[in-house]
């Protein structure tokens, strides 16, 4: 790299976990894309030349900013170089090497003609059969199987969250013993896509495999949806590929049902640019199109059709970017969390919006984009809240919330 060309910045679409290591402060980063296999742990120079990446400054002004940090002392270039070059050949920086392999990537995927269980074995037992008592367990865990207070009419939507089984078990639990008698012929599945970095939604044509079998994508709908959605929809399905906001939700929706119903599985990407310009995700021309055309598919089947969305809500503390440990943010995030659900619970897409307008998403919440779509698809829906929980994680000083809650229509 010349000194005076400027740095590709880091890759927006990693996750990056602040830790410790052998005693001293440490990056963790991991790639939910799959482009590098195992987590990556930056100290040291590395640590602080994160900062400064930029896509504009240079080695030469990271040597500068370098002097300034150190109060005075001088920074090699070839030492900077040499860190930008290890990191581009982990592919954390956004350079023409990451590109490439991205690339290759994609090309290999769009052959596929499945979409594998990516978490099997790892957030959960990869044999069927320890699968199914596993997540059998989970609904004598304690706790009425009533669902209290259900307005009436017919649940449409059910929302889970996307937290490891065992920390979310209890919410996990609630939320799918609400659809036990539901039995659906064809499920909308909505999800967080960590890794989608291109439009607002993510469809694939390719069928789901877990342990438990595979489900039929519908393709038929994916592509009226495609055509509705336009630029709103990502040019390529690589963000399914490692994903686990629908692989958890598919898991207990085939333990439940098995696999005679079909797929739609939409992944939705972040809305926070446009929280400000808008007051609702319908005043976006492209999103506004594909949400009608998945209420018209809906209307095609209301009887036999689902949604379930996978979503957790606030994630506070220094894992996710804020100074603050956890706990000083517990309550104003509560708060916030407990006025989206409210407005989850009137079916009010704007008063959803506005909340995250008025904290600036300043507390994370990832299932932003999927609710207000959601309210949008059934804007005469009413909602009921199961269960909601905080988990705090200790070592990270950290927190995430999640909730289980239903949606009906008369």
């Amino acid at each position: 790299m010349k000194e005076d060309s400027p740095i590709p910045r880091l890759r927006t679409d990693l996750e990056v976990i602040p830790t410790s290591y052998r005693g001293e402060k440490a990056l963790l980063v991991r790639d939910h894309l799959g482009l590098i296999r195992d987590p990556v742990i930056l100290q040291g120079d590395a640590l602080s030349l994160l900062g400064l990446i930029d896509g504009q400054r240079t080695v030469r002004d990271i040597q500068v900013e370098f002097v300034r940090l150190k109060r005075g002392m001088l920074v090699d270039c070839g030492h900077i170089e040499r860190i930008v070059a290890e990191l581009e050949a982990s592919f954390l920086l956004q350079s023409w090497q990451y590109q490439k392999e991205k690339e290759r990537l994609l090309e290999e995927y769009v052959r596929l003609e499945v979409r594998e269980a990516s978490h099997a074995g790892h957030s959960y037992p990869a044999n069927p059969r320890e699968l199914s008592h596993y997540l059998e367990s989970f609904f004598f865990s304690g706790g009425d199987d009533a669902v209290p207070g259900t307005p009436p009419g017919r649940i449409c939507a059910l929302i889970a969250p996307h937290i490891d089984f065992e920390v979310g078990k209890r919410v996990y639990a609630k939320a799918y013993r609400a659809i036990r008698d539901v039995s659906p012929r064809r499920v909308f599945l909505l999800g967080t896509g960590h890794s989608l970095d291109e439009g607002y939604f993510s469809l694939t044509e390719k069928d789901y495999e877990t342990p438990l079998g595979r489900t039929k994508t519908d393709r038929d709908v994916v592509n009226k949806l495609k055509k509705a959605g336009n630029r709103a929809v990502a040019p390529y399905d690589i963000s399914h590929r490692r994903e686990h906001s629908l692989e958890f939700q598919l898991v207990f929706l085939q333990h439940l049902y098995g696999t005679s119903f079909s797929l739609v599985p939409i992944l939705c990407g972040s809305f926070a640019a446009d929280v400000e310009r808008v007051s609702r995700p319908s005043q976006i021309n492209d999103v506004a199109r594909f949400l009608e055309e998945m209420r018209a598919c809906w209307d095609e089947n209301k009887h036999d059709s689902l949604f379930v969305a996978g979503v957790d809500f606030s994630h506070i503390g220094p894992k996710f970017g804020h100074r603050e440990r956890a706990m000083s943010l517990l309550l104003e995030a509560k708060q916030h969390d407990h006025a989206l659900l409210e407005a989850l619970s009137r079916g009010d897409v704007e008063a959803l919006w506005a909340e995250s307008r008025r904290v600036r998403d300043r507390y994370n919440v990832c299932g932003l984009g999927t609710l207000a779509s959601l309210l949008e698809i059934f804007p005469e829906s009413r909602g009921q809240v199961l269960d909601y929980e905080f988990w705090r994680e200790e070592a990270t000083a950290s927190a995430v919330s999640f909730a289980a809650a239903i949606l009906t229509v008369s």
